[in-house]
């Protein structure tokens, strides 16, 4: 038994690993790692966390971190509208057609 404890304070734990890496392909954030690979980047750990919290498909590396464009989508909705023969709607709901009638609702878009 004594040599166990004398083990135990003899025992020297080893140095934490403060080593963190970014996969990139061109300029994509691929994947987060903790060992240097062909196509990884040295961070530090605060950028880790951060890349971590914020999720790495946020972000691209053009030499440093930066946020990725998001594309603006020119989507159109559609409005409810009177017309000629439309949906009648249950509590005025858009959502609850119950039937179709003369000047009833319908969803059209701004263009129509």
């Amino acid at each position: 038994m004594t040599e166990f404890f004398k083990a135990l304070d003899s025992f020297k734990s080893a140095p934490p690993d403060n080593n963190f890496y970014m996969e990139v392909i061109e300029t994509e954030i691929v994947c987060l790692r903790r060992e240097a690979n062909n196509n990884t980047v040295k961070i530090t750990q605060e950028q880790y966390k951060f890349l971590l919290e914020n999720g790495i498909n946020n972000f691209i590396y053009d030499g440093s971190i930066g946020k990725k464009h998001k594309k603006r989508t020119h989507r159109i909705f559609s409005l409810l509208r009177k017309d000629e023969r439309g949906y009648n709607l249950e509590r005025n709901d858009p959502y609850w057609p119950i039937e179709v009638v003369e000047g009833g609702y319908t969803w059209r878009t701004p263009s129509e």
